[in-house]
């Protein structure tokens, strides 16, 4: 299992929920990350307010972007692997103990650079 901070309806930071989801599950071309530190950024305040992107669509998981380590990959996917520290553009969902993202979105960091 997975947690994840959902938004179920449009609002104040008082939405945001703490809940248990199924460990998401890499599709082709995809990397799922362990996350370990992930942005706040202006698009999430709009999106949970409902005047953004994702926000239009309900319930939903903010967050674009993280870093963590590497713990599950597609087949085909080539230049990763796991255990390897990584930041990450992912297509939503980064306000999650886990994240899937495109492994052409995903950089490498090197052990002396903070998640943070």
């Amino acid at each position: 299992m997975s947690h994840a901070i959902t938004v179920q309806v449009h609002g104040g930071p008082e939405v945001l929920t703490w809940q248990e989801r199924p460990l998401p599950q890499p599709g082709p071309g995809q990397v799922r990350v362990r996350v370990e530190a992930t942005g706040v950024n202006y698009a999430d305040v709009l999106a949970r307010r409902g005047g953004y992107g994702p926000g239009g669509r309900l319930p939903f998981v903010p967050g674009l972007d993280a870093a963590g380590v590497v713990d599950a990959l597609a087949e085909e996917v080539t230049g990763l692997a796991v255990g390897q520290r990584v930041a990450c553009f992912a297509t939503g969902g980064s306000y999650a103990t886990e994240v899937l993202a495109p492994a052409t979105f995903c950089f490498p960091l090197a052990d002396e650079v903070a998640a943070e």
